[in-house]
């Protein structure tokens, strides 16, 4: 295919066009529907400017959700003579309509329209992520209030340090990915700015409207500055994936804590062998490859954000070839997240508590601090208390371990977790992406009706 830019004399070397191309063609298809999206709301606008008739508009809407539905049954394939889904949209509508399909690109800029539909791309994948934590986070809850008072030794260092409970070593993901959704609502909004209309970065000499085609596609506002609606495609990309960063954080401390607890050398919970793999050599192995490979993909999704920020770097105003290379990262750090998200719960689902060896692991070396308290109580200051308990840790009374826990009301101790408000947070938080979703779906179903 002829590219837009081309000249008819000119031919592109084909090592050079797979060398700056072949990734991105191959991501393209993952942007059609936003494309189309972007470009009926574009022939709107033109339309109210006077570029094209209403009737004109109507051809060319009828062949844009042509080109979803075709889409949709996987019919619209991006291949490399294409360059990429923008050209192929574009030739596909001058094919059919003329000169009429060639006036679509009037007023906007390839740099434009990539940046729209990794817009929306982005918008409709934090809909999906932010369900994906509410669902999680409901689970670390509901488990963690299950088994609020089941004792469990804390750590520091690696070594036994204080009573703990498995409630509270739950409910300590369940509130980190609380405020995890506070940080995936604060990219949300800085993603939901329509650059359309800032052309190659500088604007254009037509008065084209792009406070409607913001309004059609539901953003919340028109990005300002053309040219800082250009280079801000990485940077925004930098943001989401900081948050998503965190959240394989998460799902890693998880997966490492289980892995640990999981050996026999400590036993503390029991797993469902549906969730376990064998070896090919070791008739008794049962391994959680699982939860390894949550935490190699942590790194993937750590080290792609690394790697974004380094193409960027130094990069002078303006839009830049590099920015293309930041999408196929940016892209697989949304799948990969989306995907650990879905599996967390089952992990969930398939790991009990061992009772037993859980209060018989509450050996009474956690409780000297404890021991000191007592001291404290007494009168005795702290420090003395700490050098006396030091001296007699072998007179440490072994006490209840589960009524002892009940003992530590203050907020966030082990008997006071607050499980129910971090319930209703969680509650709170479920009706902004939930509203916020809603009318997303009504927008671009008016769009595209």
């Amino acid at each position: 295919m002829k590219k837009l830019w081309m000249d008819k004399k000119i031919k592109l070397d084909q090592l050079v066009e797979d060398y700056c191309f072949a990734e991105g063609v191959q991501l393209d298809g993952y942007l059609t529907k936003y494309d189309v999206y972007g470009s009926i709301a574009q022939a709107i606008m033109l339309c109210k400017i006077g570029i094209i008739n209403k009737g004109e508009l109507k051809k060319l809407k009828k062949l844009l959700l042509t080109i979803l539905a075709l889409d949709k049954k996987g019919q619209f394939d991006i291949k490399a003579e294409d360059e990429d889904v923008h050209t192929k949209i574009e030739a596909f509508l001058s094919n059919k309509l003329g000169d009429l399909g060639k006036k679509i690109h009037t007023g906007r800029s390839r740099n434009d329209q990539v940046l729209v539909d990794l817009r929306l791309y982005t918008k409709e994948e934090l809909f999906i992520i932010a369900g994906a934590v509410i669902k999680v986070t409901g689970q670390f809850l509901l488990y963690a209030k299950k088994y609020e008072h089941i004792p469990m030794p804390g750590y520091t260092h690696m070594q036994k340090a204080m009573p703990s409970s498995v409630g509270m070593w739950l409910g300590s993901f369940a509130e980190q990915l609380i405020d995890l959704l506070d940080y995936l609502k604060t990219c949300f909004e800085i993603n939901d700015q329509s650059p359309l209309g800032s052309g190659a970065a500088y604007g254009v000499s037509l008065p084209i409207d792009r406070e409607l085609t913001a309004k059609l596609l539901d953003f919340k506002k028109v990005q300002n500055n053309s040219l800082y609606s250009q280079i801000s495609r990485p940077i925004f990309h930098l943001m989401v994936m900081h948050c998503l960063g965190q959240i394989m954080l998460a799902s890693s401390r998880f997966a490492s804590d289980l892995l640990l607890f999981t050996t026999s050398e400590f036993n503390f919970f029991i797993v469902d062998e549906k969730i376990c793999t064998g070896s090919s050599i070791m008739p008794q192995k049962k391994n959680l490859d699982l939860l390894e490979y949550i935490r190699a993909k942590a790194n993937k999704v750590l080290s792609s954000s690394m790697a974004v920020g380094f193409m960027t770097i130094s990069l002078p105003s303006g839009y830049n070839g590099d920015f293309g290379e930041t999408k196929g990262l940016f892209m697989e750090s949304i799948h990969t997240v989306n995907e650990t998200l879905q599996v967390l719960p089952i992990i969930l689902d398939s790991i009990k508590p061992n009772l037993p060896v859980l209060g018989k692991a509450c050996s009474k070396e956690i409780y000297a601090t404890h021991f000191a308290y007592e001291k404290v109580k007494n009168g005795i200051p702290f420090r003395t208390a700490y050098l006396e308990t030091k001296k007699q840790l072998d007179k440490i009374p072994l006490p209840n371990a589960k009524d002892f826990l009940k003992k530590s009301v203050h907020t966030g101790g082990t008997g006071n977790l607050k499980l129910d408000l971090a319930k209703k947070n969680l509650s709170s938080k479920k009706k902004f992406w939930k509203k916020s979703k809603k009318q997303y779906d009504e927008v671009i179903s008016s769009l595209i009706s």
